[in-house]
């Protein structure tokens, strides 16, 4: 289970994140995204094997999984979720990176920085502050993406108002009259 994890973990960290955040990891090719990903595995392990062995000092290995669910899970399922209604079509992958970080930044703030926080607020923080990051930044800052549109186009079966194909109806209407 911790090697397909780490391979999880791999792909997302190696194909999502990394070239949202910097433009070297965009095109990178077969061998170099290899080694990056190998690269990522291995720190991924080692930092489950430092946990693995101070699990004592985290509260257990039950308090490390809750709190891990908590911290991650929440901020995590909001753009996923939201990505699949229509009505957050034009959310890019800042939206997504920012409501993930600030969730889990709410989560260590409230697990950490406030004494005698209770469960319920530990899992609730970073959930709410994803949903309301992701939901702002998708309101200000759309992100259009024609190849997305194109895909939703295709299969809905209707084509984009702003598509090409709509532009190119009104001059085939005045050629026939």
């Amino acid at each position: 289970m911790a090697s397909s994890d780490a391979n999880a973990v791999s792909a997302v960290v190696t194909r999502d994140i990394l070239p949202a955040l910097s433009p070297r990891f965009r095109g990178l090719g077969t061998r170099t995204g290899l080694l990056a990903a190998r690269v990522v595995t291995v720190v991924f392990i080692a930092l489950s094997m430092v946990v693995a062995i101070e699990a004592d000092h985290f509260g257990g290995v039950l308090g490390i999984v809750v709190g891990m669910v908590a911290a991650v899970m929440g901020p995590i399922s909001i753009p996923m979720l939201l990505g699949l209604l229509p009505a957050f079509r034009r959310c890019g992958p800042r939206a997504a990176l920012a409501s993930w970080a600030l969730g889990l930044g709410g989560c260590f703030l409230v697990r950490y920085g406030l004494d005698g926080a209770s469960q319920t607020a530990v899992v609730a923080t970073p959930l709410v502050t994803s949903l309301v990051v992701y939901t702002a930044l998708c309101l200000l800052f759309p992100e259009p993406h024609e190849e997305a549109d194109a895909v939703v186009a295709a299969v809905s079966g209707k084509p984009q108002p702003d598509s090409g194909a709509a532009a190119a109806a009104p001059e085939s209407a005045v050629e026939r009259t």
